[in-house]
């Protein structure tokens, strides 16, 4: 389907004028797709709407203060929204029961393929928090450190923590504006960025010893089977991603994650010279410039990595 193009204060006004929301996160939920969720569902809660927040897997513990004081809502559903979602294959468990159903699209992925009535994109933002950011506010809803705190998060985690190639001058001046409601932010970054579990740390360990390289240490490449994955909360493993491209010489990182199915899941990090958004896309996937996934099924770790050497090889245009 192809999904009507709406600007920020054409969303603005379709939250505002319906009510009995189901706001839709995808699978394995990051910070950006969390913040998003919660942060929206308080902002229409304020305005004395009916909000809820509905993803196939669970949220990380360390995004508990979005929730804690939220109770749940009884209600009719009337209102499907997504937030953060480039794909509806990305819904997981939620695709077969929401495909169809939903009215509006907000995100931020250029590689978004539509799937929503109408979609409210902006490509170039370094977080989808970013874009719920303006729409809170074309909504006219008063900003509160709670609203606060959850899209802070959505932007802080989506941008590396300011790192990214993605961030903007729009990216800092609407974080500065979020740090105005005192929702300490420090202790939040430690909580988010810094805190590490004893099973986390023995995770790194065996990551550091079994990590390949590859075309002359240009690509670093990380296998995680069920047989690894299992022995730690999921939690654990989130951010593993990030640690391939932080090897001195490693422009692409990649992550190889077996699913529950068989099947492997790639997230690929880039540096300076390679847009993995493209890398992904040869394979069904997609994502960002400097971070993209995408799938493989019906092969092993080691066959998903003969697939993808060659594409990060011409990416990188390694003779």
């Amino acid at each position: 389907m192809t999904a009507k193009r709406i600007d920020i204060e054409a969303a603005a006004a379709f939250l505002t004028a319906h009510d009995g929301y189901t706001i839709l996160s995808h699978a394995n939920p990051d910070g950006d797709t969390a913040g998003c969720a919660y942060g929206l569902c308080r902002a229409l809660r304020k305005m004395g709407k009916k909000a809820r927040v509905c993803c196939a897997d669970p949220f990380s513990r360390r995004f508990s203060f979005m929730w804690e004081d939220l109770p749940e809502e009884d209600f009719t559903e009337e209102t499907v929204i997504s937030v953060d979602v480039a794909d509806s294959r990305l819904l997981g468990a939620n695709k077969e029961l929401y495909e169809g159903k939903i009215r509006l699209a907000i995100d931020h992925h250029v590689s978004h393929v539509d799937f929503a009535e109408s979609l409210c994109l902006e490509p170039y933002a370094s977080a989808c928090g970013q874009t719920i950011f303006k729409i809170v506010k074309a909504m006219g809803v008063p900003m509160d450190k709670d609203i606060a705190a959850c899209l802070y998060t959505a932007i802080v985690t989506d941008s590396g923590c300011f790192k990214f190639s993605s961030v903007t001058p729009e990216t800092h001046m609407i974080a500065a504006e979020l740090l105005a409601y005192d929702f300490g932010f420090s202790e939040l970054n430690y909580i988010l960025f810094d805190l590490k579990t004893k099973e986390r740390i023995a995770l790194e360990e065996t990551i550091y010893r079994n990590m390949k390289y590859y075309l002359d240490g240009q690509c670093a490449v990380i296998i995680l089977p069920n047989s690894v994955l299992d022995t730690v909360d999921p939690e654990d493993s989130n951010g593993i991603s990030a640690i391939p491209r932080q090897i001195e010489g490693v422009e692409v990182g990649v992550v190889l994650k077996e699913k529950k199915d068989g099947s492997w899941k790639a997230s690929l990090r880039a540096n300076s010279r390679a847009d993995v958004q493209k890398i992904c896309s040869v394979f069904g996937g997609g994502g960002h410039a400097k971070a993209a996934g995408c799938s493989f099924t019906d092969c092993t770790a080691e066959q998903a990595i003969e697939k993808l050497i060659p594409a990060i090889k011409d990416a990188l245009e390694v003779k």
